[in-house]
């Protein structure tokens, strides 16, 4: 389906269609109205089709690579690796001043901590996936020290043991992780992630049947809500002050109603995929203020560009393979974690891409798709295995 998307783009760049006075371009500038195909912007909207259609091989390629579930644990294990090191890096910049980007002197977000991003909702986005994975390794990590026969006190200080002989980088790795999420200060950012971790710890255990299990999995899970909260109150004072502002005074809100006249002009075969800024530009009055050049939601952008029919046809190109997944938690016995996974950072860019462009920046995008192509494969090995 995906492929069928990519197919479309190319319909767009090169259909000679763009001259059929149907498709209603009178709010559009007069050398847009020209234009002998759908898309007001080939070149663009040839260079985004290339840009999908190299997200489905990259998935394809990821998903052949995990021919042995223990290969997708190693996958996790290097996306939880890389994420300490991005989180690290933002830490150490933050912390000495805030005042670069990698090389670069910062010109946005001087108060926020965005490691080698510009965008701290996009280092928000990426620091939460990279959250999620550390997560999901470490409930990998423990579960057989939850399944064994000991009980009580014995139990836990195994459990504490064996972190500090074996695991002592996993709790470390995920406080830092989870400090420069809240110190990006991007409220869909934290909100999403947030969410997001709450449904993992929810679809990972894999005893449900047994209460013992219930009971201990519970005691973990009110002792990282606990580390949360107090991670929060210590460094979230300007992510608390945005929180409390009134949802919709942004600029970004102000500026839907123009992007959602456009999809109105247009609705069925859209103006071309990356060809927004294009078309925006000439929807707004030189008296709003702000620059965009993304709609600020992925949702309506896709709409913009794609059409209505379009964007519908990719969103539900991208439900089917969690729909596969919740479909096959129940043959993932250890690895149901890494099914959730899969599950879980989808739906944090799904709620996070109401608000902001996160998944049209490669870092992001290419991150979720191994996620996701590596939970598909673990799914399909344990379906296979049972």
């Amino acid at each position: 389906m995906i492929l069928i998307f990519v197919g479309w783009g190319l319909m767009q760049a090169w259909a000679p269609l763009g001259a059929n006075l149907q498709l209603n371009m009178a709010p559009v500038s007069t050398h847009l109205e020209q234009l002998a195909t759908i898309s007001v912007s080939p070149h663009r909207t040839l260079s985004v089709s290339i840009f999908f259609l190299s997200h489905a091989l990259f998935g394809y390629s990821v998903f052949r690579y995990i021919e042995r579930r223990a290969n997708g644990v190693q996958l996790v294990r290097f996306f939880g690796f890389v994420s300490l090191a991005y989180a690290a890096y933002g830490f150490a910049v933050y912390v000495s001043g805030n005042e670069s980007v990698l090389w670069y002197e910062k010109w946005a977000g001087l108060e926020a901590l965005t490691s080698s991003f510009v965008n701290r909702n996009s280092y928000a986005a990426f620091a939460g996936l990279g959250l999620q994975c550390l997560i999901s390794y470490a409930i990998f990590w423990t579960q057989d020290e939850l399944s064994e026969n000991r009980k009580g006190r014995e139990l836990y200080r195994h459990i504490l043991e064996t972190i500090i002989q074996k695991g002592w980088w996993l709790p470390v790795a995920i406080l830092v992780t989870a400090t420069v999420t809240i110190l990006t200060h991007s409220r869909a950012g934290f909100l999403s992630t947030a969410l997001a971790v709450f449904a993992l710890f929810i679809l990972s255990p894999n005893r449900y049947q047994r209460t013992a299990h219930f009971r201990k999995s519970l005691v973990g899970y009110s002792v990282v809500l606990a580390t949360a909260v107090g991670l929060f109150y210590m460094s979230g004072e300007l992510l608390d002050a945005r929180l409390q502002e009134k949802v919709g005074s942004g600029l970004r809100f102000q500026n839907y109603s123009y992007v959602i006249a456009a999809i109105q002009d247009r609705p069925l075969l859209g103006y071309g995929l990356g060809a927004f800024d294009n078309v925006h530009l000439t929807y707004r009055t030189p008296y709003d203020l702000g620059w965009f050049n993304r709609a600020h939601s992925d949702y309506l952008e896709l709409m913009h560009n794609a059409g209505i029919p379009g964007a519908t046809w990719l969103v539900v190109a991208l439900l089917l393979p969690i729909t596969f997944l919740f479909k096959r938690l129940k043959f993932g016995l250890q690895y149901r974690v890494f099914v959730a996974l899969g599950i879980t950072s989808s739906l944090q860019l799904a709620l996070h891409s109401f608000v902001d462009f996160s998944l049209q920046i490669p870092a992001i995008s290419y991150f979720w798709v191994a996620i996701l192509a590596m939970s598909l494969a673990i799914a399909n090995r344990c379906e296979l295995a049972r």
